[in-house]
Parts: C-alpha cells; structure tokens; sequence
C-alpha cells in the first residue's frame, strides 16, 4: 500500500513560487514520508495549513499532512484533513484524495463510507488501485457485510472478488447466497484486469488447458507414458501439426493447471487467453467452472474434451462438450430399448458421477415410456453374480428381464459381466458403453454371439484404413500404440482446426449449425447443430467381427 501511495504523490506538482526557505520545509516535509519519518512531516507542514496566508499550497500541505497523518496509524486525523481538503471547490486532485480517504475509512472499520469515495473516484487507473484496496480491507469480512455492500456498489471488482471468496469458503449457501454467488461468478474475472479481449486476425489461436499433473507436481519431467492427460495431448499435438501441414494457420499454446485453482486463476491471465479463438479443456469440474466462466466473460468456445456432464456446461452459453451429454445418451438408450418387445429392464451402474446420473435420468425416462425397470442397481464387481442370479438369467430358468443396460466405463464391472455372460448362455441383449470394446480382456468372437450392443461415445470406426494409418504414424513417433485418449484427442483438434479457421470464420456455434452431421477423421461422426455436446449416439454391434452402427 505505501508502494502505491508513494507513486501517486510522486505526480504531485506544486507550479508553484514561493520563499526559498519556505520551500525548503515543504520539500523536506515530503522526503520525511518517503523515509516513514511521519511526525517530523506533519510538524514541518502544519504551518502551510493556513489558507489565507498560502493559498493554493495549503491545499497541497492538507494533503501530504493526512499522507504523513495515515502513515503514522493517525487514520482519524488523516479523514479529518481530507475531509475538509474535498470541501475546498478548487482543489484539483480529489480523486487522488478520495483514493486515500477511502483507505482511512477502511482502516476506521467504516467500510461504508470507503466504498462511497471508491464509487466516486473519475480516475480509472485510480478505481483500479481503489478496487485492489477493498479486496484486502473486506477479504475477511462476513458474507452478510459483503452482500449488503454489494447491494450499493456492485461494479465494485474488489468488493466482488472479495464476496466470491468468502461465499466459495463456506461450507454452505443459503438461497439468497446462491444468488448473489451465481450473480458475481463471471464478474469476478475482471479484477485486476486490464484492456479489453485480443485482437482477432485470421490465424486459429488454441488454448490447451489440461491437468497434465493431476496427481500432483509440476513440470512434464515427471510425467509417465500411461498418464491419460499426456496421451489426450499427443492426439491434440499431432491433429494440430497435420492441420498446419494441410495450410491452416494456427497457433496453440498449452497450461498446467495442475489440479490447483490458484494456478488456473494465474493461467487466465495470460494474454494468450483473451485472444483465443478456442480453449480446449480443463477436464475436472472445478477446474472447467473456472475456465466456463472466463470464456462466457469474453465469448470464447470452450470445450472440455471427456465429460458427458451437460450440468456443468448449462449455464455457460460458450461451453461444449465433445463428447455426447447425460441427457442424449439417455435420450438414445431409451429409444433403442423401445425397438424390442420385451419391455423389462434390468439396470446396473457404477458409482461414478456420470454413470448414477445416467441411471437416474434412464429410470425417469424409462418410467415416461413404457418400459418397465425391473432391477434399478448401484454395482461392484463382487456385486456383479448376485445381481445375474436375482434375474434368472440361467439356463435352466426363464429369465425375468428382457433387456440389461449397463452404465460403467470400469474394467472391473465388465469382466465379471463378460464372464457370466459366456457362461450363463443368456442371449438377451445386453446394453453397455462403447469403453467395453477397449478392455484387452475383451474378446470379440463372444461379445458377438452374446448380444452385446455398445453405445457409441464418440467411438472410433475400427474398420477404417485411416486407423491404421493412424495408428503406424503414432507407433513410429513414440514408440507405442495409441490409447482411447489419444483418439479422443486427434479427433477433438481435428474437429476443430475443421469447424473454424480462416477460411470458415471463427462463429462457432454458426459454423456447427451449418455443419450438420460429420464424418470423424477416427470415429463415426459428431453432429452438434442446435446443441453444445454431441449428439450423434449411434448404437454399435459387431456383425462377422465389424463394428456396425445399429440400423434404426
């Protein structure tokens, strides 16, 4: 705070001429602030305080007199000064006084009264300082306090943060809390922030924001060949270099967040991020509220490259997801079990956030259309045989469910549902997420005969010759087979350098209503006209060892 002081009076001028020696007691008046030495200061200025006999300087004097007043923790004799400085009409520098009368009111407990002379102050490099000032006066203040402030003063950025702080905190929210939270969420971006959003030219400028050290660290020096983060960015890096090849002119730069909310927060302030054409990324949840809501704030695409939560994109209007949401792949499971004429479901579902949401809309849904859940199952592995045998799925029994779906992306799920499957003999359709067909445990010739059926996520098309292309580039670069996560992100960079560019424009969400249905470089496809997730969710089955989407 002094630093900032110091430098606003440095631009103090007196213009003004008067006794030598007079002079000299002024001047020496002002270093003994600089140099803290707060009493001498005022001693030396009292006399100047005389308006008839000095004028235009006792104006000056009254000012650097609260200065030494403030410094030496006399905050009610520096109010007092200032006070009767701002009732002087010809004095020309009352933001400058304002500025420090606020700081005085903050230091009286009289936060009030602060946050009036900030809301008055003309200067905005000034309302910047001022801003900064209230975030370290009222950081801890109560939530009450705050909220009530806000009320007065709500383009107050420092009061905002200040209150965003306090509210993410507590444990809990009340309703009016939640509010006023989900009110100065996006503003809360604009503290400290100056200028407006980059300039836009016709080169594609990417953001990757990624968690590459998402069990901690930082740095890529430690980071291992399976860490899913690392794979996910190779297939981003090597649909980016084969787009530049094919003439787009792009620019990517790539952030750790580290898992760390502060680091997130730091990450934002690049200027490479307010020039984006695209963010890709974060992954966790915490991390995309925070990026969500930079990208509203200045109206840049962002999208996260795995989840299927649409809860964390509704109420950003420039968040996507790549892959398809919650509520479509419900949508889809649902009008595929309508085909058959066995209407008796038997449900089960991991505990994972996405699988239990998923259960919870499908038995909604299900209920809505005639079909009947007759098991609706949270499940483990040693879960996996009761829950086969409370069906009837034996052969000496008549099952009682025509259909089974199941929610999970868990290896340890289905290798007991494989192998039940295989033994049991059962040949109801059972229902499963497209991740199945990756497990090396997974053996094609039976998930065939026993009527699986996957749900496409996104799901690379195993049948085209461009895989193995793929797939030898990829082996001769690092020395390994591509995982699902590299797929997903060669087929999300490429989706991108392909829906906006310099040659389609840079409207987004336009260019993908325009699009329509497409055809993925790896996958099936993506189709996101009128929708910020995919919502191509072909169901899949293997026909004489191909994968085939499902006529409908």
């Amino acid at each position: 705070m002094k630093i900032i002081l110091s430098a606003i009076f440095f631009l103090f001028s007196l213009g003004l001429v008067f006794a030598q020696e007079e002079s000299a007691n002024y001047e020496r008046a002002r270093e003994f602030i600089d140099q803290g030495n707060h009493v001498e200061a005022m001693e030396l200025l009292r006399p100047y305080l005389d308006r008839e006999k000095y004028g235009n300087l006792s104006g000056f004097a009254r000012y650097h007199f609260a200065r030494a007043a403030y410094g030496n923790r006399q905050y009610e004799l520096a109010k007092n000064a200032l006070l009767m400085l701002l009732e002087q009409r010809d004095w020309t520098a009352s933001d400058e006084a304002r500025y420090l009368l606020a700081l005085s009111h903050f230091q009286l407990s009289a936060p009030s009264e602060a946050l009036k002379q900030i809301a008055a102050i003309s200067s905005e490099e000034l309302k910047s300082e001022a801003y900064k000032a209230t975030y370290e006066f009222l950081k801890v203040s109560s939530s009450s306090v705050l909220a009530a402030q806000y009320g007065q003063y709500p383009d107050n950025m420092g009061l905002v943060m200040a209150l965003k702080q306090v509210l993410e905190s507590q444990r809990s929210m009340s309703s009016n809390e939640r509010t006023v939270y989900e009110e100065i969420r996006r503003k809360a971006f604009e503290i400290g922030d100056a200028g407006p959003a980059g300039e836009k030219d016709q080169v594609l400028d990417i953001a990757v924001i990624l968690p590459f050290n998402y069990e901690g660290g930082s740095g890529v020096g430690s980071l291992m060949e399976n860490n899913f983060v690392l794979q996910l960015y190779q297939g981003i890096q090597l649909a980016l270099e084969e787009a530049k090849e094919e003439g787009v002119e792009l620019n990517f730069q790539t952030f750790d967040t580290e898992r760390n909310a502060e680091k997130v927060r730091a990450i934002l302030g690049d200027p490479f991020l307010k020039k984006a054409d695209i963010i890709l990324g974060p992954i966790y949840p915490e991390e995309t509220a925070l990026v969500a809501e930079f990208a509203n704030l200045y109206q840049i695409p962002q999208v996260n490259p795995l989840s299927n939560m649409d809860e964390n994109i509704r109420e950003f209007s420039h968040s996507y997801l790549f892959r398809p949401s919650v509520q479509s792949i419900s949508e889809k499971v649902i009008d595929y079990c309508k085909r058959f004429e066995g209407r008796r479901i038997a449900l089960a579902y991991s505990g994972a956030s996405r699988d239990e949401q998923l259960a919870r809309l499908f038995a909604e849904m299900a209920g809505r259309s005639g079909l009947e859940i007759i098991e609706n199952k949270k499940i483990n592995t040693p879960d996996m045989r009761d829950f086969f045998e409370s069906l009837g799925l034996r052969n000496d029994e008549d099952p009682e469910v025509d259909l089974m779906v199941i929610f999970s992306d868990d290896p340890n799920v289905a290798s007991p549902v494989f192998a039940m499957v295989e033994s049991l003999g059962s040949s109801i359709p059972v229902v499963v997420m497209e991740s199945w067909l990756y497990f090396n445990f997974a053996n094609y010739e039976m998930m065939e005969t026993q009527n699986f059926h996957f749900v496409g996520n996104n799901t690379v098309d195993f049948n085209d010759e461009i895989l193995d292309e793929f797939r030898n580039r990829y082996m001769e670069t690092y020395k390994t087979y591509p995982s699902s996560y590299v797929y997903i992100g060669y087929e999300l960079a490429g989706f991108v350098s392909q829906v906006i560019n310099g040659s389609k424009g840079f409207e987004f969400q336009a260019n993908l209503d325009r699009s329509g249905y497409q055809k993925g470089k790896l996958t099936f496809g993506f189709d996101f006209s009128g929708k910020r997730s995919n919502h191509f969710v072909p169901i899949l089955r293997l026909e004489e060892g191909v994968l085939t989407i499902e006529e409908e």
